[in-house]
């Protein structure tokens, strides 16, 4: 395996820099894929403290989610980059990671100008005017407010090209030869779970930042320019230094239409007879528009969301594993409060009809007592107005993780299959006569469960999916009350049937009782109240 961290260096360059295929012969058409823009390209930028007193020189927003802060301890730290293959494990997918005076992590859009930097805190951007960003808040985790004055970095252009480098990648594959005087030849291919130490993703942005993350939680920050746009070829510096060599910090990049890159270096030492070439492949991180969402879905707006699922009473109140207070206005569900001080709030981005594709049709927020933001959850809805994509953002001491859950339903709207992300579960619901008759678990809990009803209707379109269904979904159970999730089964259930566990459910006015099979009592197992 080559031993040279330059190597990897420039492949990861190349990478990112998504533009043709391969390399550009003269048998190859130069062409740009038309990618779709990353999901915060339109609040990407640097931002430059001006104040030197501030204990940090920059911060900065990545297009794709990512953000990067530079201490004012020094300029962009680099790392000795005395290491193995800069092509490794595989990184966290949500975290921020500290290193020297770089600190990297993911963030997510609170409002037009607050966002919660997973990690290191929230900051606020601040315009004069309409004259731009002139101020920055800061409100680092564990730590006392302050305010700055700030400047937005120049960036680079608009161009097609520079639009589709500038995102965050994640490596894939690598492929190495070549000759050095420990290893001999060499020729070898490997992915990046493979070997400890080797980058695992890089971030392109239009200030010039060229950022690479390494699965030992190493980063080093440097910059990038284009050393000749036409032949795709671009120059990084090394150690802050840009090298005037030839071949060295060169590399060519190509990419394909969906959102993968191709990344292709060749360097030799004619003075040692060393020489490497490698071919590296990359795919965009979080890419916006992905997982079905490249051709439009009409939502239907000819009902609310809350009048196509409950033909009965609203709840006000419901004690099902934690208790909620709902809050509904016009047919929607606009805010639900727990009994621990938090607020979940609902949007409805779907109605307005200038929103872009790949922009969510709904997002709800949960926010502590403090008003930090606890989770975001983004959602996709499907033709009948169901949640299909689900994509969750959480923050919390340990730096925050992500995941993307999805949904299919049939015809009449019943939920049929969930995969639910956060621990890779996945449930299949089987529907009889408009009742769930019986569900598959897989994942880490597997389990397989038969259900009986009664003939008295579920009027109220009551759904438990944890204390009665087994379906530990967490935060997604929001999405039912809010008419986004499918419909209710048709009837009560009394009886649950599985491997181990046998259930008898009993329904009154306010709540539901169980007992467990050759149990002798009746014990309270949900609450609810009913909206005036």
């Amino acid at each position: 395996m080559k031993k040279y961290c330059k190597i990897p260096f420039l492949v990861l360059l190349a990478v990112l820099t998504v533009p043709c295929f391969f390399s550009c012969s003269d048998d190859t058409e130069d062409v740009v894929v038309n990618m779709n823009p990353p999901q915060y390209e339109s609040v990407s930028g640097k931002y430059e403290i001006t104040d030197s007193s501030s204990p940090y020189a920059s911060i900065e927003l990545g297009a794709s989610g990512d953000y990067v802060v530079i201490k004012r301890s020094g300029g962009y730290a680099v790392s000795s980059l005395q290491k193995g293959n800069l092509f490794s494990r595989k990184a966290p997918a949500s975290r921020a990671v500290t290193y020297d005076n770089v600190v990297y992590g993911t963030y997510i859009q609170i409002d037009d100008e607050t966002f919660n930097l997973e990690g290191f805190g929230v900051i606020q951007l601040k315009s004069n005017g309409g004259q731009g960003i002139t101020d920055v808040i800061i409100k680092p985790n564990g730590g006392n407010e302050m305010a700055f004055a700030v400047k937005k970095a120049a960036t680079m252009g608009d161009d097609d090209l520079t639009n589709a480098l500038c995102r965050t990648w994640k490596v894939t594959n690598i492929h190495e030869r070549g000759y050095d005087s420990y290893d001999g030849e060499y020729d070898d291919t490997y992915t990046p779970d493979e070997y400890y130490g080797a980058i695992s993703e890089v971030m392109f942005s239009k200030s010039g930042t060229f950022l690479s993350f390494y699965n030992d939680n190493e980063i080093e920050a440097h910059f990038w320019k284009w050393e000749n746009q036409g032949e795709r070829q671009i120059r990084y510096s090394w150690d802050n230094v840009w090298n005037n060599d030839d071949e060295e910090g060169n590399f060519t990049v190509n990419f394909s239409s969906d959102n993968r890159l191709t990344i292709h270096e060749y360097y030799r030492d004619y003075e040692t007879g060393e020489w490497y070439e490698s071919t590296v492949e990359l795919v965009e991180k979080n890419p916006s528009g992905s997982d079905g969402d490249e051709g439009d879905v009409t939502v239907p707006t000819d009902k609310n969301p809350v009048e196509r699922v409950f033909t009965g009473k609203l709840v006000d109140e419901v004690d099902d594993h934690g208790l909620d207070k709902f809050v509904y206005e016009s047919g929607f569900l606009t805010q639900v409060d727990d009994g621990d001080g938090y607020k979940i709030t609902f949007e409805y981005y779907y109605l307005d009809p200038d929103k872009q594709t790949s922009d969510p049709d709904v997002r709800y927020t949960r926010e502590r007592a403090d008003g930090s933001v606890s989770y975001i959850y983004d959602v996709w809805l499907n033709e009948l107005g169901f949640a299909r994509r689900i994509d969750s953002k959480h923050n919390d001491e340990y730096g925050g993780f992500e995941f993307q859950s999805t949904c299919e339903y049939d015809e009449e709207g019943h939920l049929v299959y969930m995969n639910e992300g956060r621990e890779e579960r996945e449930y299949s619901l089987v529907w009889t006569d408009g009742d769930i008759s019986h569900i598959d678990i897989q994942g880490s809990h597997t389990q397989s469960t038969d259900f009986s009803y009664s003939e008295t209707l579920n009027d109220n379109n009551l759904m438990f999916f944890y204390d009665i269904y087994d379906m530990d979904i967490e935060e997604l159970k929001y999405l039912y009350w809010a008419g986004l999730l499918g419909v209710s089964p048709k009837h009560l259930v009394t009886m649950s049937n599985s491997d181990d566990e046998h259930y008898q459910f009993e329904w009154e006015s306010d709540k539901v009782l169980y007992r467990s099979d050759g149990g002798n009592s009746w014990t309270d197992l949900i609450h609810f109240t009913f909206a005036d």
